[in-house]
């Protein structure tokens, strides 16, 4: 990961939603100065309770609740919905429906490079394509663990879960790192700071996964690339809903 101290994140009362994306739920940040006094508080010291505190006011307040975040991350979310077309169809198409992504031709190519080859793809010419080609990058990595040689075979309905669970856990996990902003800077020494990096992504990743993994777990393929796109926006609003009951 590392990514924690390369923005100073965005300013109290800034509206979320970008002037590319749905304008329907734009909301304004707010309350981010408690956010990041809890956030500081947790990167320092490792502390769980504020941690789970800077959550809940990140949910209530900071993000202006699931619908907005939804707005914010509109391109991430759609992108995703293109991960999984490719993974689950073997190919994803352009905007005039022409593929221009095909896993059988990345046979027998180093996994490393097809990895690579794919997240660039995704996310070439996209508003947060460095987001997103992150995230995407790191999810496939983690699913195709293992595999040195890649073969369009080893695309599994668990391979295919494993990924777009991943993948919407670290599209969050890059979206809270950017706003907390420089409350990263509270850690003293780089291993508190990946100490806590890590600590943040586990939470996530766990919470991400009990909500989305019985979404997908009966038969991944049947989903279209829409289907996946709105359960993405499920998992965020339960998310929030689950963070928003946070204490401090």
């Amino acid at each position: 990961m590392g990514t924690s101290q390369s923005s100073k994140g965005p300013k109290n009362g800034n509206e979320l939603v970008p002037p590319w994306a749905d304008q329907s739920h734009n909301g304004k940040s707010n309350n981010l100065s408690g956010f990041r006094t809890l956030f500081g508080r947790f990167a320092r010291n490792r502390d769980a309770t504020a941690l789970k505190g800077a959550l809940g006011r990140y949910a209530r307040q900071v993000t202006g609740g699931s619908e907005s975040t939804n707005a914010r991350l509109g391109n991430i979310i759609n992108a995703g919905g293109g991960l999984f077309e490719l993974l689950s169809d073997g190919v994803t198409n352009d905007s005039n429906m022409n593929p221009f992504v095909d896993l059988d031709s990345f046979k027998g190519m180093e996994c490393e490079d097809v990895i690579a080859r794919i997240s660039h793809s995704l996310s070439e010419g996209r508003e947060d394509a460095d987001k997103i080609q992150t995230a995407m990058n790191d999810a496939l990595v983690e699913a195709l663990n293992g595999k040195s040689v890649f073969d369009p075979s080893d695309i599994t309905d668990d391979v295919i879960i494993e990924t777009m669970i991943c993948y919407l856990t670290d599209s969050i996990f890059l979206q809270i790192t950017m706003d907390a902003g420089k409350a990263w800077n509270n850690a003293e020494t780089a291993k508190e700071l990946q100490v806590a990096e890590n600590s943040l992504h586990q939470l996530i990743s766990a919470t991400v996964d009990s909500i989305m993994e019985p979404k997908l777990n009966n038969n991944i393929r049947v989903f279209s690339k829409k289907d996946i796109i709105a359960i993405q926006k499920d998992v965020i609003r339960e998310v929030w809903d689950e963070w928003k009951g946070y204490e401090e």
